[in-house]
């Protein structure tokens, strides 16, 4: 049985995605009983109100929580995790060797999903352990593959992958959002102004999933003194990309001091 500790919204898109390939021996511990009942009604799974239920009952154990809840969790039930446990964690900077110091198993994951996970098309990245060999590896890549891609890299990536992966559907949020205001200010209403640019941002992804470069694509759009050269102009002007690799930096900093306060 895989058993989740924390019912939101990431916890609720693995749910999901399992369900819907047909794995459905899951139980979920989840401290408010309005979103146990919902989670129950919705997926046809179980729930708990107790951690402890949930260690007890699972092999795969995915720990769902907040980084800053870390902590208090493994203080709970750290003692009741031995080797017949696997552990996968998906909480932004937490690091393999504090799990490790927490828990009584070598089989422990890092995971990084992503939002997009919530319709099945997050990316995800795993580290884990050298000594960690077992069958159950699969299963959690299993798990992982039912809300969309797989990567596996070594731990020392993981802030990176945080701050790329994780942050970046807000970043590209963001960017839209201003696409979209831009857009009102030249005359268009909000509900055109939104389907552009959102129909834009998804069918350049579809675009650039097909193998192209996004450098090749850019190329493609513009066109020496054209209308997309100037808007590209200001964007080099102003510093588009400082601006951006700062703010990469700044999430991945950031990933890295969630960490180390664990």
């Amino acid at each position: 049985m895989i058993g989740f500790i924390g019912g939101g919204n990431m916890a609720e898109a693995l749910i999901k995605g399992m369900t819907t390939e047909g794995m459905k021996d899951i139980l979920v511990s989840e401290p408010r009983e309005e979103r146990r009942r919902e989670l129950e009604l919705r997926y046809g799974i179980r729930t708990a109100a107790s951690n402890a239920a949930v260690v007890q009952s699972c092999d795969i154990l995915v720990l769902a929580i907040k980084p800053q809840q870390m902590e208090a969790v493994l203080g709970e039930i750290g003692g009741q995790v031995d080797g017949s446990k696997t552990v996968v964690s998906i909480a932004a900077g937490i690091t393999l060797s504090y799990l490790g110091s927490r828990l009584r198993t070598d089989k422990i994951v890092r995971v990084m999903p992503n939002t997009p996970a919530l319709i099945q098309e997050g990316m995800s990245v795993m580290s884990l352990c050298e000594c960690f060999t077992g069958p159950e590896i699969n299963i959690v890549r299993s798990i992982l593959m039912s809300i969309g891609r797989v990567m596996a890299l070594p731990e020392r990536f993981m802030d990176a992958v945080t701050a790329l992966s994780g942050s970046g559907p807000a970043f590209i949020a963001l960017f839209l959002e201003t696409m979209i205001a831009a857009g009102e200010k030249m005359g268009l209403g909000r509900d055109d102004a939104t389907q552009l640019a959102v129909q834009t941002a998804v069918g350049t992804a579809k675009l650039l999933d097909t193998g192209m470069s996004p450098e090749k694509l850019r190329e493609m759009v513009t066109s020496p003194g054209g209308t997309t050269a100037a808007g590209l102009k200001v964007f080099e002007d102003k510093g588009l990309r400082s601006i951006v690799a700062d703010a990469l930096l700044a999430a991945k900093n950031r990933a890295g001091e969630l960490g180390r306060k664990a």
